[in-house]
């Protein structure tokens, strides 16, 4: 009777690089960094926030697990709306009642970014696809 013993592999690529949680996490931490700073700077969201997005989405997606590679394709509008209801208050706007005003700032927010959120996807997502495709 032989006795057999295998070692495991030194790293596997699919257990390497950030989980999905962590994706989430990190990405939107730092677009709310990127957003305070392009407010503190500019005094509104602008170029800085939407290039931040833009670079922090292929961050994630570079770093994300291959097996949780629907992560990248999520994070992008997740840590722009993390970041617009907490960091994004910073910015003024005007609208009357807090209500009116929180609601005219998220649809702000979002209707005149809508390009650069679409466009930051799908480069997270296509380059999300293509490395779990890689892998497989």
């Amino acid at each position: 009777m032989a006795i057999t013993t295998s070692e495991p592999p030194a790293s596997e690529p699919a257990l390497t690089g950030w989980t999905y949680p962590g994706v989430i996490i990190l990405t939107s931490v730092a677009m709310m960094v990127v957003m305070a700073l392009d407010i503190f700077v500019s005094g509104d969201i602008g170029v800085i926030s939407n290039i931040g997005l833009v670079f922090l989405g292929v961050i994630g997606a570079l770093k994300v697990r291959p097996a949780d590679y629907q992560a990248a394709i999520w994070v992008v509008p997740i840590a722009w709306m993390i970041s617009l209801l907490t960091t994004g208050q910073l910015a003024p706007m005007r609208g009357g009642s807090f209500l009116r005003e929180q609601v005219l700032h998220l649809a702000y927010g979002l209707a005149m970014h809508a390009w650069w959120i679409f466009g930051a996807t799908a480069l997270s997502a296509s380059i999300a696809i293509f490395r779990r495709g890689r892998r497989t």
